[in-house]
């Protein structure tokens, strides 16, 4: 990981990437999950965006300030420039799922699988099955049983594996029904299927 001087995006503190908390306000320095901004008030996200921006200004190929920057814009809801930074954060990456995982949620755009073209879908499917290919996880899993569920077999078209085998994997690594609520809150879809 490449270290980078900037400022806390909460405080403001002279702080470094290689930092994981601030030792001021002892907030985040890297957004590394979702989760960690989804009941954040707007203004704080874009707080948190202005600092990584400016850090990422001067360390362009930052792949840890790329993904931070992309979960702000996913946040947002700017889907299109989400994709652009975990595009960004993807290049000579294997060793970190995370930017793989969050361009398939970018793709998504907030709607059903069902509603995209099938080119959508194998990119977001490529994207997961990359992820997978780190760092397999339950939710990546259940992406793709989603995906395969919405999509394929609303669609008629037949596919393998199928959309109950990709669950059966996601509940094998320790899915759970709160695990589905959150990863439909952040996709924007609602919740369609029960654990």
């Amino acid at each position: 990981m490449e270290i980078i001087s900037m400022k806390c995006p909460n405080c403001g503190a002279s702080i470094t990437t290689q930092t994981k908390q601030c030792e001021y306000c002892q907030s985040d320095v890297l957004i590394k999950s979702f989760k960690n901004l989804a009941a954040m008030p707007t203004m704080q996200v874009n707080k948190y965006m202005l600092s990584y921006r400016s850090a990422a200004a001067e360390h362009p190929d930052s792949k840890d300030l790329n993904t931070s920057i992309g979960l702000c814009f996913l946040r947002l809801k700017k889907y299109d420039q989400a994709t652009e930074y975990f595009v960004k954060a993807q290049a000579d990456n294997f060793d970190d799922a995370t930017p793989f995982f969050y361009a398939a949620v970018a793709r998504i755009r907030g709607k059903k699988p069902f509603m995209h073209n099938r080119q959508e879908i194998d990119k977001m499917m490529e994207d997961i099955q990359a992820a997978m290919d780190i760092e397999p996880s339950a939710e990546q899993y259940y992406f793709m049983s989603y995906i395969k569920r919405d999509y394929f077999k609303r669609k008629f078209l037949n596919t393998t594996p199928t959309w109950e085998e990709y669950m059966q994997e996601a509940v094998d690594n320790g899915l759970t029904a709160t695990d589905v609520e959150e990863f439909h809150a952040m996709v924007g879809t609602p919740v369609d299927i029960e654990l």
